[in-house]
């Protein structure tokens, strides 16, 4: 081969040992092997966050509906009749507890074995300007000592004073009625929930009347 072919030879050297190749060799791989670096988390964004709870911020929920229970508790307390003569305002009534009766009956109508006649008289106002209708059924449930127990006619008809606790109640006036049942002579507890939402249709709530046997 003569001397002409080898120059041509070394100009025409192969293109991976030029020197530009190789340098942009090194930044692609350099290129890569940043892009692959594993970045560690911040301890100041990972780590929990033990900051007090701002004035923004919900309340822990817990302690909300401790909240809220102690409230109606509160509520509720105040919505408790336990003496006669003691009365309970709501947004449309006054409700009184007059009296608590031992009717005897007669020699036709008398209590069983072991039992007695026990009646609660009560006065309920309308303070409101709507006229509703009070009822013995729909309104009120009793119970003794923990126990459910339903009125009794013949303790009704024992005391012949007062009437039952039903019929009208115009805007600002009044009803007077009696509840009547028949309880051991044992008992210690006469508990009376009188729903007044059924009466009124609205938010007044319930009204407990609770009386002990002395």
């Amino acid at each position: 081969m003569g001397c002409n072919g080898m120059e041509e030879q070394k100009r025409k050297k192969a293109w991976y040992k030029k020197w530009w190749v190789w340098l942009i060799i090194v930044f692609i791989v350099g290129g890569i092997g940043s892009n692959l670096e594993v970045k560690e988390p911040s301890s100041e964004i990972d780590a929990p966050s033990s900051a007090p709870v701002t004035a923004n911020e919900k309340p822990n929920e817990p302690e909300k509906v401790k909240e809220e229970t102690a409230k109606e508790q509160d509520e509720d307390a105040g919505r408790e009749i336990k003496e006669v003569g003691e009365s309970v305002t709501t947004k449309n009534f006054k409700v009184t507890v007059e009296k608590l009766n031992k009717p005897k009956g007669n020699d036709f109508n008398k209590p069983g074995d072991g039992k007695e006649f026990v009646s609660a008289t009560l006065l309920i106002e309308n303070i409101s300007d709507k006229d509703y209708s009070v009822s013995s059924i729909m309104m009120f449930d009793a119970y003794q000592d923990g126990f459910s127990v339903n009125e009794s006619i013949s303790a009704q008809i024992a005391n012949e004073d007062v009437d039952s606790m039903d019929g009208s109640l115009a805007a600002g006036k009044k009803i007077r009625g009696e509840l009547a049942y028949e309880l051991p002579v044992e008992w210690k507890e006469l508990e009376i929930d009188i729903d007044l939402t059924a009466l009124s249709f609205s938010s007044d709530g319930e009204i407990k009347v609770i009386l002990q046997n002395k």
